[in-house]
């Protein structure tokens, strides 16, 4: 039941939205004349950032689905060591049994879509490896040696001589690829192809002459080191192509077309087509967005669009320019929705708007999430892990977390902070609400930093812990630094590693070095008469806080304890006066103490591990306000207010520790005290959500 809610919810976008009425007319945009920018509009592209360049020649038989390829590529050795061997992706090969690394942990299923008939296997057979004495060598190469690993994912090609360091290598590699029916990001479904994961792709050689080349598993995605890429296409002459990159030429022969595509400093090559497509650019900031949609998908196009706007402008001004010419929007198929929500470079998959059902669409429920959503978070992609190429098999976060993060922040820039993502009625809950609570269940029990292979899908959590988590930490921290401070760091760590491949270690290190490693934070407002210990400055250690959230399992959780009122001491009792005589003082007070004979005790109590700042306010009796910063380093921290009342308590009284999922004992009222309708409507406020976050499924 929890399922369909949550899906029906995601289908209220179209409400919002308003789709209906009639699609808008094709429209089509002339090539752009370069696959990147120019220079003033690219931002900074590193010369020594390319490793490779690739020549693709691949014809598509479009009732097999099987495409006969051949790639040439130049290869260049930047380690330190000698290389002997070259080990090679063969990542269509996942599905090629169901004994494969990635078939074992999918057992024929992926985010909800079913593998087609047993016989819809793919594979990519290699057939022949040669040597070449230069990369435009026209003579027979030299043949040499390969074999797939233990798992056919890899493959490892063994070089006649080795290649030493600073010299290139030309290879050719003869392929064939069959695609299988498409529940998991690439295949066919019909007469709609989506070819991705196609080719041979060389591993990634670290300084210290260490291959990166790991078994395609569930979780794991894609490594690469960049090129540039010239590929030439041979498919239906009724086919629509979209690829990353440019098209640099066509041409028609009888039944089959033939197109030549160049994309440059890129890691990968994708491409699709289909002969129901029907397109739709446009241009934004000198870039042309192509997208590619059957007519029933023609009506969300303007939505995915103005999603695209807001995510281009977002992620330019935060994280640097925007390097290609063109963005290209696949909509698959009714039927082949396996294909949709993954990332290519200049090219993604996104999903659908779907109508609300008629029982959520009479109580009015709205959404700001589905399709557009999609669109938002696969074309961030680009930046992470397209401009940023970290490892997503040996840190999934980098890539997918770190992305989840800026999704939230163009949520921001586009509809305002905090603004609601899903609404009906008054209940509403934003991005921030849904990045905390999908931290309720195992993802409390794995860490972040951990390998793509250290989730199983058996147990779940790495949506949750990888992408929801890793942005509940960010978020988080940027909160409690201050968000310009933050945002101006992680802006000059995408700066620094454009083009490059960052590890965790260099965006912490970033972090560190650009924040200050502790940060001075301070509670507002002037020190309370009679307050207890004194208000002062509390630094957060931007290392230590990093550490606690992305390598251990502690959890973020504070309370109000208690709040007393007793009377100050006074001088009732017996007392030696200054010529050492016990002399009686005052006697006990019968009377109930006044305001200025009263001592408010607050108590507070750390209940979780995770030891980060927080800020508590304080309202008194009289009306006034005082916010102050606890460090959260004791388990307790007492605040004592002599001459005062206390009304009410609350920690993290702004939402700020995204970490923090049980929040209803952050807010205590005094015994006696008066609700009054500012905290009622708070109260309200959180009961309502968490009424909300039932309803869509992402409550406890």
């Amino acid at each position: 039941m929890r399922r369909w809610l949550c899906r029906a919810a995601a289908a209220a976008a179209s409400l919002w939205f308003g789709c209906g009425g009639d699609p808008p007319a094709s429209v089509v945009l002339p090539e752009p004349r370069e696959a990147l920018r120019e220079p003033a509009a690219r931002g900074t592209v590193p010369p020594d950032a390319k490793l490779l360049d690739v020549e693709i020649d691949a014809t598509l038989d479009a009732t097999t689905h099987e495409i006969d390829g051949r790639t040439r590529l130049r290869w260049r050795n930047t380690s330190r060591a000698s290389v002997s061997e070259i080990p090679f992706h063969l990542y269509m090969n996942g599905f090629r049994a169901e004994d494969t690394a990635w078939m074992r942990e999918a057992r024929g299923s992926h985010r909800g879509n079913a593998q087609g008939e047993r016989g819809a296997w793919g594979w990519i057979d290699v057939r022949q490896v040669q040597r070449r004495p230069a990369f435009d060598a026209a003579d027979a190469g030299t043949p040499l040696a390969f074999a797939e690993g233990e798992d056919p994912s890899v493959m490892t090609v063994t070089l006649d001589r080795p290649v030493a360091p600073g010299e290139e290598v030309v290879l050719d590699l003869a392929f064939v690829t069959r695609l299988p029916q498409v529940f998991a990001r690439t295949g066919y479904e019909g007469d709609f192809h989506m070819v991705a994961q196609w080719y041979p792709k060389p591993g990634v050689l670290a300084p210290d002459g260490t291959w990166h080349n790991h078994v395609f598993s569930f979780h794991s995605e894609f490594y690469a080191d960049f090129a540039d890429i010239v590929a030439r296409l041979d498919v239906p002459a009724d086919m629509v192509v979209g690829a990353s990159g440019i098209l640099v030429e066509e041409t028609t022969s009888g039944d089959r077309k033939h197109q030549t595509w160049r994309a440059e400093m890129v890691h990968d090559f994708a491409w699709t087509a289909d002969p129901g497509y029907l397109e739709h650019a446009a241009m934004h900031d000198g870039i042309r967005i192509r997208q590619l949609a059957h007519p029933e998908h023609f009506g969300e196009l303007p939505l995915h669009l103005d999603a695209q706007i807001a995510a281009l402008d977002s992620m330019q001004a935060r994280f640097g320019p925007y390097p290609w010419s063109t963005i290209t929007i696949v909509h698959p198929p009714t039927g082949a929705e396996g294909a949709g929500g993954m990332e290519y470079p200049t090219l993604f998959t996104t999903g659908s708007v779907t109508d609300i059902p008629a029982p959520l669409r009479w109580l009015g429920l709205q959404e700001r999430g589905s399709g557009v959503f999609v669109t938002i978070h696969e074309f961030g992609h680009q930046y992470f892990q397209g401009l940023l190429a970290s490892d997503e098999w040996s840190q999934p976060w980098l890539d997918e977390g770190m992305n989840t993060t800026s999704n939230v922040l163009v949520l921001e820039d586009w509809y305002g902070e905090d603004a609601w993502i899903v609404r009906l009625g008054a209940l509403e809950l934003s991005a921030n609400d849904m990045v905390r609570l999908a931290q309720r269940g195992v993802e409390t029990l794995q860490p972040i930093d951990m390998p793509a292979t250290g989730f199983d899908p058996v147990v779940g959590g790495y949506g949750s812990t990888v992408y929801r988590k890793t942005a509940a930490l960010m978020l988080t921290l940027r909160n409690v630094v201050g968000r310009d401070r933050f945002d101006e760091a992680l802006r000059r760590y995408a700066l620094q590693w454009r083009f490059r491949h960052p590890t965790g270690a260099d965006l912490e290190a970033a972090l560190v070095q650009h924040l200050g490693g502790r940060v001075a934070i301070a509670g507002t407002g002037e020190p309370v008469a009679g307050e207890s210990p004194a208000p002062g400055p509390v630094e957060v250690d931007v290392a230590e806080v990093l550490e606690q959230g992305l390598r251990s399992t502690k959890v973020v959780d504070y309370r109000v304890h208690s709040i007393v009122h007793r009377r100050v001491l006074g001088e009732a009792g017996w007392h030696r006066n200054a010529e050492g005589v016990l002399v009686e003082g005052d006697p006990v007070p019968t009377e109930p103490p006044t305001d200025e004979q009263t001592e408010a005790v607050v108590v507070l109590h750390r209940t979780g591990d995770f030891v980060i700042p927080v800020e508590v306010e304080i309202v008194f009796a009289d009306g006034t306000h005082a916010r102050r910063v606890w460090s959260g380093r004791s388990r307790l921290q007492t605040l004592r207010f002599e001459g005062r009342r206390v009304e009410r308590v609350a920690i993290d009284p702004d939402g700020d520790l995204l970490l923090e999922f049980h929040r209803l004992d952050n807010h205590r009222i005094a015994p006696g005290a008066d609700v009054d309708d500012e905290l009622s409507t708070r109260m309200g406020h959180m009961a309502e959500g968490a009424a909300l976050a039932l309803l869509v499924g992402v409550g406890p």
